[in-house]
């Protein structure tokens, strides 16, 4: 075999190779900093994030009942007063950039309108109406029609602590409107946007590594792959065709302990979230191929 031919059979070997190693492995961009000082504790705390279509983060820590907002910058650009000293249980942006709060006692979710800085309360007597707030997806679909799994709060540490004797882990993807639904050890992909049916084979995606606490972040629906974290805030990647699992460790080695959190937008090409946390500073960071 010549030598050129040599060199580039092995560049050909060495690139796919590379091109196999990098398969699941997210590249990080450092955003900015909170300043710790902001808040009351200097431990123990529970964080919430959310980011809006333009990228402005609405950021929360449990010692304080207030969501801070941020522009890409780190400029604080808004701030929302909370009727409840509870914490937050959930935090995310509707279809139109409104900031949906859910407290932890699962009493109450606000919806804040950023332009007309107005706060309103809004009823919450049953799971579906969280799903139902976010967008029309969600509010044109029979959510009750999915079937769902049961608490027992016998067995639950008190932070998942619910009232509901049933919940959902759903993720929409806003590219082909389907929702998909984390449970034990496997997906459910949801493609009627009516009601739920039958599913097929391919619309159930196994992973001894998915529980109903898995918080979905990315769907590629194409090549069966997504990106969700765990309860030792790794941002997995897994691919359900190749079986291809990649750990992307999101926090730095010394981080102070606390309960951190991640999220996507309505674009749904990056995460965001918190990648260390210490005396001096919380780090906001996202994450994208």
């Amino acid at each position: 075999m010549k030598l050129k031919s040599l060199l580039l059979l092995v560049g050909l070997v060495l690139g796919t190779t590379i091109t196999q190693a990098q398969e699941g492995r997210l590249i990080r961009t450092d955003l900015f900093n909170i300043p710790t000082s902001k808040f009351e504790q200097a431990s123990g705390f529970t964080f919430k994030i959310a980011a809006d279509s333009k990228e402005n983060i609405a950021f929360n820590a449990c010692s304080l009942p207030w969501v801070f907002v941020f522009n890409s910058a780190g400029e604080q650009i808004d701030s929302v007063k909370l009727p409840s000293d509870k914490c937050v249980r959930a935090l995310e942006y509707d279809e139109y950039d409104n900031l949906i709060i859910m407290d932890n006692d699962e009493a109450r979710i606000y919806r804040y309108d950023p332009k007309t800085r107005k706060l309103e309360t809004i009823n919450y007597t049953k799971p579906e109406d969280w799903f139902k707030i976010l967008n029309h997806y969600y509010r044109n679909f029979d959510l009750p029609s999915i079937p769902t799994y049961y608490s027992n709060n016998d067995y639950l540490q008190d932070f998942y602590f619910t009232r509901f004797p049933y919940s959902y882990n759903l993720y929409l993807n806003y590219k082909n409107g389907f929702i998909y639904q984390a449970h034990y050890n496997f997906i459910k992909r949801i493609n009627n946007h009516k009601a739920y049916a039958n599913l097929k084979k391919d619309d159930y995606w196994f992973s001894d590594n998915l529980t109903p606490k898995s918080k979905i972040l990315l769907i590629d629906d194409e090549s069966k792959s997504i990106v969700y974290y765990d309860r030792f805030y790794n941002l997995i990647y897994e691919n359900f065709n190749t079986e291809k699992l990649t750990v992307n460790a999101a926090l730095g080695a010394n981080s102070e302990p606390a309960r951190f959190d991640y999220c996507t937008n309505i674009q749904q090409n990056k995460i965001f979230g918190i990648s260390g946390f210490n005396k001096k500073s919380i780090s906001i960071s996202s994450w994208g191929f």
